[in-house]
């Protein structure tokens, strides 16, 4: 092989890369419909023993109100109200009483419920910063779509950067023949190391994406979470949706 085919093969590379980054923003720059929404939220929350069993009282459900116009307002019932002050005083009577309705209220908190809404500049932002992306024909739900893949470079605060090794982080849209996203997956394996301790992180959370008045919006997500090493072995799995009225 000649010495410049190597460049050559590496600048395509790159300007594919920038392409399917730039094809994607441009589609979700449409995609960006500035229409109010109104709905509810729906959540369920579980947590898992070492030995993979669902530990019954850190499970968790809600159900919430939402409407963004002039903003975002959400609406607790007076039901969940009533059951969160419950739970607090549980707490507050015994430190070892799990809270975990109020601990999921706080993951599907605003900041998600806007994300979900927004799920342009959601998507967008994820994608930023990319160190390279491929793209293949695949079947999704019976249909043919693309799988866009995008390795991302490390993430985390430097205190946590310092100490993390072996870090894997590939966020996958899929889209269809109009480029528009069906369903988005990010997943992330991390080892933290200090000093002869070590702890394996594995997080994956992704969404189904649905146009609504030309606004992207993800109606349905999951988050799954892993943790091992050091006797802090953790699992939880949330998965929530939205209902558009």
């Amino acid at each position: 092989m000649r010495p410049w085919l190597p460049l050559l093969v590496l600048a395509c590379a790159s300007t594919a890369h920038a392409d399917a980054v730039a094809d994607l923003k441009t589609k979700l720059q449409a995609l960006r419909a500035d229409v109010p929404l109104k709905g509810t939220l729906e959540a369920d929350y579980q947590a898992f023993d070492e030995k993979g069993v669902a530990v019954k009282a850190k499970a968790a459900h809600l159900q919430l109100g939402f409407d963004s116009k002039d903003g975002l307002n959400i609406h607790l019932s007076p039901e969940l109200v009533q059951s969160l002050s419950a739970e607090e005083a549980k707490n507050v009577a015994d430190p070892d009483s799990p809270t975990p309705q109020a601990d999921l209220l706080r993951q599907m908190g605003a900041i998600h419920i806007q994300r979900a809404l927004s799920a342009s500049d959601a998507l967008s932002r994820s994608v930023e910063g990319a160190t390279s992306s491929s793209a293949k024909t695949v079947s999704l739900d019976g249909a043919p779509a693309t799988q866009l893949d995008f390795v991302m470079p490390l993430k985390l605060p430097k205190d946590q950067a310092d100490a993390a090794k072996d870090w894997q982080d590939l966020f996958t849209v899929w889209v269809d023949a109009q480029g528009v996203p069906l369903r988005f997956q990010e997943k992330i394996h991390v080892k933290f190391c200090k000093f002869l301790l070590c702890l394996d992180f594995d997080q994956s959370y992704g969404g189904t994406e649905r146009v609504i008045d030309g606004r992207l919006v993800t109606v349905s997500g999951f988050q799954e979470t892993q943790q091992t090493g050091h006797g802090l072995d953790f699992h939880s799995k949330t998965v929530s949706s939205l209902q558009i009225q």
